[in-house]
């Protein structure tokens, strides 16, 4: 059963396509974390979702912030200082302040899931339309989402799903911020992002097959392992190399890479575990 506590609608829209897929990433995240407390998963995942955060959360209000300062907005400060709060909000989420880490998990998931949506609704909604004469640069129509969701990459398992979600939404970020010119600036924070959210990923997809003894498991595993070694090179590349050429290979790499393997490795492992639940259901 999944229970959407996030849900994204048209409504939330801003209008500016980095934004917004960034918005899209953080409510696939906080519903994937909702999955993982349903499947009683929850405690297992909260730290590392709570690197995640703070990383992305880093790299979406960075951007917002220079999105505001290039076109003069009035209430930059107040906003920003609204951003700073929800930092600080989620730097204060840790297990000592808590004496149950399941109600710390449900203190996380129902705070960002409130404070993203009326935050999304209101301020944000407030500075895109003071802005938005001078967004034809990142039209609606100028759009190409190279890493497109579709019902075919389903796996059925709504945890795994909202996490590959999170992660095609991830990427379109970074390619919006490429075609208008941007993607170097948001290219070392997002890869620092995708480490820790592949990692998560990676480990809620290993331990899904490890326990229901997936036959496939050592291979499917030396994939994951070889996407978090190229990320990591990606990263190393940046301090030598030319950006936006490594900006332009990391999109490429982690499209191909996620979509296929989604297509192929995940759709094997999902028939096998399908099986095996409506094996112990009878």
């Amino acid at each position: 059963m999944s229970i959407k506590i996030a849900q994204w609608r048209p409504e939330y829209e801003t209008g500016n396509d980095i934004i917004d897929e960034q918005h899209k990433s953080l409510f696939s995240t906080i519903n994937a974390l909702n999955s993982a407390m349903l499947e009683g998963q929850g405690e297992a995942l909260l730290e590392k979702t709570l690197d995640s955060l703070k990383d992305y959360t880093t790299v979406h209000f960075d951007t917002e912030e220079k999105f505001m300062l290039d076109h003069k907005y009035p209430d930059y400060i107040e906003h920003k200082q609204k951003h700073e709060a929800l930092k600080a909000k989620v730097l204060s989420f840790e297990k000592k302040n808590y004496d149950d880490l399941s109600k710390l998990t449900n203190a996380v998931s129902h705070f960002l899931t409130d404070w993203l949506i009326h935050h999304i609704k209101d301020e944000d909604k407030k500075m895109i339309l003071f802005c938005r004469h001078d967004l034809s640069s990142v039209a609606s129509d100028h759009k190409l989402e190279i890493a497109q969701w579709r019902t075919e990459y389903e796996t059925g398992y709504i945890l795994i799903d909202n996490q590959h979600q999170s992660l095609f939404h991830a990427i379109n970020a970074l390619n919006s911020a490429m075609l208008i010119g941007r993607g170097e600036e948001l290219l070392e924070r997002t890869l620092e992002s995708l480490k820790i959210y592949t990692t998560i990923h990676f480990e809620t997809e290993e331990e899904f097959m490890f326990k229901n003894n997936y036959p496939g498991y050592l291979e499917h595993k030396a994939k994951h392992k070889l996407l978090r070694q190229q990320v990591e090179e990606f990263s190393k590349q940046i301090k030598i190399q030319n950006t936006s050429q490594i900006t332009i290979n990391v999109s490429h790499f982690l499209t191909d890479w996620l979509i296929h393997h989604i297509k192929d490795e995940d759709k094997k492992m999902i028939a096998f575990l399908r099986q095996k639940r409506e094996q112990k259901q009878k």
